[in-house]
């Protein structure tokens, strides 16, 4: 009909002005309606709201079969037992099923009608209308499920306090579900929402009705399809993706596809009510099964094994035979620094490489092993002594250009440290490192002590490591060349002047 009105009713001069609308309304449309977004996030707001309903919605099979397996006995008490804990749990579910499904309200108008059922009793009926309580009641037939779980494990019925914990955290959960259940129906997903989505996508559907036309008749560069197919396609993928929606949105209601509630409140009584009492410790005897044959081999029938086998589950790379099993294979110590270990490299390349990590921040890759080398070992220098014993590597050999041990060798043998330089080749400030010998208080000023003339030093700083004790003692080492014990050390701790 619009491109009929459009081509044959309308005069040139109309037609030209309506164009002009139209390509307007074309040019803006999907940045005014962003359809794609707004049905995407909408569909997955729904679709996992759904699949928690269904994950919660309470089966009672975990239950009933922790509640056979530890309350044990098979006196008719604890028969009765049993299955008063598994109806008590079912009823719980029907008080919970039939406030938030029409259908099972529609089965369940009052409590008469689940008296009829079964799931209630008179007396128990009666108990329940006398709580004083203005709120829901569905904490009830747990609480009463619970009381008797109490009274068995204090009569010895179940044998240890762990089991009983047990027990008892099944039929949590199965109320933990009945609770998450209320609470997706409580808070439903705001009216407003799905409305605007369902007006927006057709909305958009309605004004492709005219912006998707071929307009221009004198133009011969596109092909003129007279009817808007791909438009078709895409208005029955969009509507279809958000009529899934629209039926997931209550699962519990009266739709086809919505949850059985009736049916899984049958299921789960007869269910439960078999598991705790006529199969309750019963099982086949036992006999050898034939998986024990040594020549034992799967069986499967005619038809399928004549119509192919499934693929087998193995490695990409277990099928590549390199050598067979009998083969020899000499193997022999490689050298942690190896190019077969570390890789070959490069000089121009691996330069490149690394300036260009620097430049983005990139951390330059580290081994889980240790490349030792050939041994270092460093200089008999009062330095040296003071540190760990001798290693496979220098004291300041690091990785940033530090200068390494043998940079030591021009030590005075005084045992004084040259001053350091920094590496615009400025000397440092007074509070040089030095090692002075304290002397003991006398009368007059001691002499100062006397201090070699700065070395200048042409490789980048480096750092001493040294421990800083916290009184005003200063510094503090316990090996040499700091070996100086303090005279004043009256509290006996040893400390001793860098």
């Amino acid at each position: 009909m619009v491109m009929v009105t459009y081509r044959f009713a309308l005069d040139p001069e109309k037609r030209e002005e309506v164009r002009k609308y139209i390509e307007n309304l074309h040019e803006n449309l999907d940045n005014c309606v962003p359809l794609t977004f707004m049905l995407a996030f909408f569909v997955t707001v729904i679709v996992d709201r759904w699949k928690n309903i269904f994950a919660n919605i309470g089966f009672i099979e975990n239950t009933a079969l922790a509640i056979a397996t530890l309350v044990r006995g098979t006196e008719p008490e604890m028969v009765l037992t049993r299955r008063t804990i598994i109806r008590y749990l079912v009823l719980s579910q029907v008080l919970v099923f039939r406030d938030i499904s029409l259908k099972v309200r529609r089965r369940f108008p009052n409590i008469d009608s689940i008296i009829k059922s079964g799931f209630l009793q008179e007396h128990e009926a009666v108990i329940l209308e006398e709580i004083d309580c203005p709120y829901n009641k569905y904490w009830v037939p747990i609480n009463w499920a619970s009381a008797v779980l109490q009274k068995v494990f204090v009569e010895g019925k179940i044998t240890a306090a762990p089991l009983f914990n047990a027990a008892w955290q099944e039929v949590k959960t199965f109320r933990s579900n009945m609770a998450i259940l209320c609470n997706f129906d409580w808070v439903p997903i705001p009216l407003a929402y799905p409305q605007v989505i369902f007006v927006a996508v057709r909305f958009y559907f309605f004004m492709c009705l005219f912006t998707r036309q071929h307009l221009d008749m004198t133009d011969t560069r596109t092909i003129d399809y007279y009817f808007p197919i791909l438009t078709v396609f895409q208005f029955i993928f969009f509507m279809g993706w958000m009529k899934v929606a629209e039926g997931l949105l209550n699962p519990l209601g009266e739709d086809d596809d919505d949850f059985e509630c009736n049916f899984l409140i049958d299921k789960n009584i007869s269910t439960g009510m078999a598991i705790v009492d006529s199969t309750y410790d019963k099982f086949p005897e036992m006999r050898p099964d034939k998986f024990a044959e040594p020549a034992f081999a799967p069986f499967y029938p005619e038809d399928v094994i004549d119509s192919g086998t499934d693929h087998a589950l193995i490695g990409s790379a277990q099928s590549v035979t390199l050598a067979d099993p009998s083969d020899q294979i000499d193997m022999m110590k490689v050298d942690i620094n190896s190019p077969i270990v570390v890789g070959k490299r490069d000089s121009t390349t691996s330069t490149f490489r690394r300036r260009l990590s620097s430049a983005f921040g990139r951390r330059t890759r580290s081994h889980s092993v240790q490349h030792l080398g050939p041994e270092k070992l460093e200089p008999d220098t009062p330095f040296s002594q003071s540190m760990a014993p001798q290693r496979p590597y220098g004291p300041f050999e690091l990785s940033n250009g530090f200068m390494s041990s043998e940079g030591f060798n021009h030590i005075s043998s005084n045992g004084h440290l040259p001053k350091l330089e920094e590496e615009e080749s400025t000397s440092v400030d007074s509070e040089a490192t030095e090692v002075n010998t304290i002397s003991p208080p006398s009368s007059h000023a001691p002499d100062p002590p006397t201090v070699p003339p700065p070395t200048t030093v042409t490789q980048p700083v480096f750092v001493v490591p040294r421990t800083i004790s916290e009184d005003t003692l200063g510094p503090t080492s316990p090996t040499s060349p700091f070996n100086q014990t303090l005279e004043n050390d009256n509290d006996g701790l040893g400390r001793m002047k860098f």
